[in-house]
């Protein structure tokens, strides 16, 4: 089984490759089904984005409610440059080790601070395709239970995960940022789109929650009109574009 999160595609892309490579079933962490028992020999994949070298928040409250025992668990995480020790706190989470631990490349998202920006289109393919070369490597390493790490930690990864970090989720990971212009249509794509049903639309249009955010920007680079901001520092930024995959045929984001 693999369990994913994804907040703009990244990562519910690269867990559905894995998923055709291994044969393994393949569910969203946002989904409100419940989830079939894991078999006695069966493997367990997590898949998800690195937030601020760390683990998404709606990733750890899904797998803190999780028995796991003693299986085979293995773990693929999504970054844009770098991911620190997300690993550790993913574990931390699990109260276990896992067994494998990977981190791939895929275009940038986070926007909401001076010097992070997307990717140009040209770079964001780049990423895409190297990471479509890993995959299948990733994948054999995990259908023969390995055990190893092939991440990208990237430099003062202890500060970032551990110094960092904290005060991110502290004074950042918030809703509390986001507006909206003028030329929001009240289309209400925001609200249904969003993972932890923060957005609610209010005479047409959205209103947050301040109390579920995750983070994840889906509605911020999935908005048609371009209308949502974070602060004043997502303005002039551009929306993460689609990549095209050229393998794995019938997997989209």
């Amino acid at each position: 089984m693999i369990l994913y999160f994804s907040g703009t595609g990244n990562s519910r892309y690269v867990a559905q490759v894995l998923s055709q490579h291994l044969h393994e079933d393949c569910y969203s962490m946002e989904d409100n089904h419940p989830l079939r028992p894991l078999e006695d020999n069966e493997t367990l994949g997590i898949v998800f984005p690195v937030y601020a070298w760390g683990v998404p928040r709606i990733v750890r409250t899904f797998l803190r409610h999780m028995t796991i025992g003693s299986r085979y668990v293995w773990t693929v995480m999504t970054c844009g440059d770098d991911m620190g020790h997300a690993d550790s706190i993913l574990e931390k989470t699990l109260r276990r080790k896992v067994d494998a631990a990977f981190s791939v490349g895929m275009p940038n998202t986070y926007v909401c601070l001076p010097g992070f920006e997307t990717d140009s289109p040209a770079l964001a393919q780049q990423k895409v395709e190297h990471t479509q070369r890993q995959l299948p490597l990733i994948a054999a390493s995990i259908g023969q239970r390995l055990r190893l790490r092939q991440l990208t930690r990237g430099s003062h990864a202890w500060a970032k995960t551990y110094l960092l970090r904290p005060l991110f989720q502290a004074l950042l990971l918030t809703d509390r940022y986001f507006w909206v212009h003028d030329r929001c249509n009240a289309c209400g794509l925001c609200a249904a789109k969003c993972p932890t049903h923060d957005i609610t639309c209010t005479d047409g249009h959205p209103t947050w929650g301040h109390s579920h955010c995750t983070g994840c920007l889906r509605c911020f680079h999935s908005c048609p009109r371009r209308a949502i901001e974070w602060g004043r520092f997502t303005q002039e930024k551009q929306q993460k574009g689609q990549f095209s995959p050229r393998t794995a045929a019938g997997v989209h984001c």
